[in-house]
Parts: C-alpha cells; structure tokens; sequence
C-alpha cells in the first residue's frame, strides 16, 4: 500500500518561503510604500490630465459656437435685419 502515502516535505519550503517573503516586505516596505505612491501619482496625474483636456475641447466647442452666433448676429446688423440687435425674440416683440 504505498499509493496512499501523502508528501509533507513541501510544508516546511512554503512556510520558509512566505516567512522569507514576509521578511523581505518589512525590510522594503518604505520603497514598496514609494512605489506605490509613485505609481499612484501618475494615475491620479494623467486622470487630471484627461480631465482638463476635456474641459479645454468642450470650451472651445462653446467659443467656436458663441463667435459663429456673434458673426451671424453681426451680418444681421450690416443687413439691417432686427434680429441683429434684438435676437430673434426680441425681433419679434418688436413688431
């Protein structure tokens, strides 16, 4: 019957192991602490980043739009259209 026999000399390896592993991350946990910050920084940096790019995109959305208003409110004016300097309510309050 030597089919049922179970190893245990794995045991004392893995405990060796993670007391090894243990050992190593409170020697180094100031520079793993770092590394992780440092990591950190640079995704809360490129978050903030994006978030500013987006901002900046949506604010010349909203310049481009205010100046092609502006143009065509100007070429009302030079036409003599009401609209121009009343907008398009009040030109029609102003009949």
């Amino acid at each position: 019957m030597s089919s049922s026999k179970s190893s245990g000399g794995g045991g004392f390896a893995g405990l060796f192991g993670l007391l090894l592993l243990i050992g190593t991350i409170i020697k180094f946990i100031w520079w793993i602490l770092g590394a992780v910050a440092l990591v950190a920084v640079f995704f809360i940096g490129r978050a903030i980043v994006r978030r500013y790019d987006q901002r900046r995109a949506a604010d010349a959305r909203y310049r481009d739009a205010l100046a092609a208003r502006a143009d065509q409110q100007h070429n009302w004016v030079m036409r003599g259209d009401e609209r121009g300097i009343y907008g398009t309510e009040g030109a029609e309050l102003m009949h």
